[in-house]
């Protein structure tokens, strides 16, 4: 850098300077070592969705033409929430052995701490585009754990995997909408929010379906995962646990507590 003729200038880069942008990694790599039912080698098709949705997003990148700025946020945005739903696959046991409201709970804590490690990892904080980071996860997480649980509700008395996932597409397409349009009316603040929604519904129903589209691909290839491979899928009945679903169990390196042996009488 600086003058060509100038001194040269030189600066000691450490391995270790890197080692925060890999956090997301390190989470990941945590939920599979340290979580004894993990440690089975068909854990490790959990990162063919991820490798898949992170392929299509670097083919679909160049076509948006956007700013680097935005392209950084979106960045941020699709790392953790699919890092984010990957650990909840693989911590699945864990959380679908509670109360349905704990267990809730439990994935909403587990995205948000992905996405604090995401912005550590990254360093959005600085990003000019910040603010809308956090809102745009906000909403996603909260539409990635409602469109789950009201699917999972309507499937309660008959389950099937094309049945939940039209169940899904809808529930993702609701929620949006309806996030959008909430969004939309609290950032208009103490002005005529209802005569600017009016004025501005199309633009605000085609990024709430867009949005839609964008969480409903990133499920999809973990659901694919789920009803193809035994191993993803008992993990998917264990968390939902619903009466029309068949019984799972935990796999043979973990006991069954006392409500499994209870439901197994």
């Amino acid at each position: 850098m600086g003058i060509k003729e100038g001194t040269a200038t030189v600066y000691s880069w450490k391995w270790y300077y890197s080692m925060s942008a890999l956090g997301l990694w390190i989470i990941l790599a945590l939920a599979i070592l340290l979580v004894r039912d993990n440690r089975d080698p068909r854990v490790l098709l959990i990162f063919v969705p991820i490798f898949l949705v992170r392929l299509l997003w670097s083919r679909f990148q160049p076509i948006l033409g956007a700013p680097s700025d935005v392209l950084e946020v979106f960045r941020v945005l699709i790392d953790a929430l699919v890092l984010g739903i990957a650990v909840l696959w693989l911590l699945a046991y864990k959380l679908g052995n509670r109360n349905r409201f704990v267990s809730f709970l439990l994935a909403l804590v587990v995205l948000v701490a992905v996405t604090v490690v995401a912005v550590v990892s990254y360093q959005a904080w600085s990003s000019q585009a910040a603010f809308q980071i956090f809102v745009i996860q906000a909403l996603g997480i909260v539409t990635m754990l409602l469109v789950f649980v009201l699917a999972g509700w309507r499937c309660r008395k008959r389950y099937g995997p094309w049945r939940f996932m039209l169940w899904l597409a809808l529930w993702t397409m609701v929620i949006s909408l309806v996030g959008m349009i909430t969004f939309f009316l609290i950032s208009e603040g103490p002005s005529d929010p209802a005569k600017e929604l009016i004025r501005q519904i199309p633009g605000v129903l085609l990024v709430g379906l867009i949005f839609a589209i964008c969480i409903y691909l990133l499920n999809l290839p973990f659901m694919i995962l789920a009803f193809v491979t035994p191993f993803f899928r008992e993990r998917f009945y264990a968390y939902f646990h619903l009466k029309s679903m068949p019984m799972s169990s935990p796999s043979s390196t973990e006991k069954p507590n006392n409500g499994d042996l209870e439901q197994t009488q």
